[in-house]
């Protein structure tokens, strides 16, 4: 392998980024939407666009396209020139080197990068997301019902306050505590922490995977006079009961039920799903490591 297509693969297995300035961007295309691409970007994300634009720097304008839908596609920008697929990408075949999108349409490409990001997955736990239509619960990651978190702490008047961090990915380990630190300094300031139970089930081992930072949390917990309790995951809900079911990851099978007066859901996140993008077991088609390659770039 040698010329552009050499400088196209070394380039995908270097690591890093480059900045592109704003006056290479723009949010559409001004050639002729095709069928074949040499390298085809799925998703219009931040990890998206990055390589879009390394990509173009490659290859050219012409020979990169990427699939971007969704309600943030107004404020994100692509370079210019690039091809902008307004598709929603729903099926992946490796094995011939295409997509299907949602339109109908299939397109080839020579070399394929997937950057389709996560969502939200609230169906994974009994009794979400319906349980949302209850007072006394809320999550600051969707904007159907962070509103509802600041309400139930307006209203809260006495009893267990309860914060969960799921056992599923998440975008930062720390969010989850945060929203408890500034609902106990409310309690405080509201004349409430004395009535306020503030309980912090998390799936992990450790308050924080660093010690250096988990050593400093433990101070604040203790300080705040928090309860902690590692390795309980948030099964079910039931809202009309104000309870919540835990699972203890060290004993699958024993569960343990908490009343609340305030309950907090992070977010659960699972991958956008695409047909093909998953193998027969379920997990996703694997990478190489290091190079984050899988054994069907370049296949056809």
């Amino acid at each position: 392998m040698s010329g552009p297509r050499a400088q196209l693969f070394a380039c995908l297995l270097r690591l890093g980024t480059q900045q592109v300035s704003p006056l290479q961007l723009h949010t559409g295309a001004s050639h002729a939407a095709r069928n074949h691409y040499e390298v085809l970007v799925l998703g219009g994300g931040s990890g998206g666009i990055t390589m879009v634009a390394r990509m173009k720097r490659k290859v050219g304008a012409e020979n990169v396209a990427v699939t971007l839908v969704g309600a943030g596609a107004k404020q994100l920008v692509i370079p210019s020139g690039v091809e902008w697929i307004k598709a929603r990408v729903v099926e992946l075949n490796p094995d011939k080197s295409c997509i299907h999108t949602d339109n109908g349409k299939e397109i080839s490409y020579q070399y394929l990068i997937i950057a389709l990001g996560i969502q939200l997955d609230y169906e994974k736990i009994k009794g979400l997301p319906e349980g949302f239509a209850h007072p006394k619960i809320g999550s600051n990651y969707s904007v159907k019902t962070v509103e509802k978190t600041w309400k139930a702490l307006q209203d809260f008047k006495e009893g267990n306050a309860v914060f969960t961090f799921p056992n599923t990915p998440v975008e930062c380990a720390g969010a989850p505590q945060k929203i408890m630190y500034l609902s106990e300094a409310y309690f405080r300031e509201t004349g409430k922490r004395s009535k306020a139970n503030i309980i912090f089930n998390t799936s992990l081992g450790a308050i924080f995977g660093v010690k250096k930072y988990a050593d400093a949390l433990q101070e604040i917990i203790r300080e705040r006079n928090l309860t902690v309790n590692y390795k309980q995951n948030l099964i079910e809900v039931r809202a009309n009961k104000q309870e919540a079911v835990f699972e203890n990851l060290d004993k699958p099978g024993e569960t343990q039920v908490i009343s609340y007066e305030m309950l907090h859901q992070h977010e659960d996140l699972a991958p956008i799903p695409v047909k093909g993008f998953f193998m027969d077991n379920g997990d996703q088609i694997p990478p190489f490591p290091v190079t984050l390659n899988s054994h069907y770039v370049g296949s056809s």
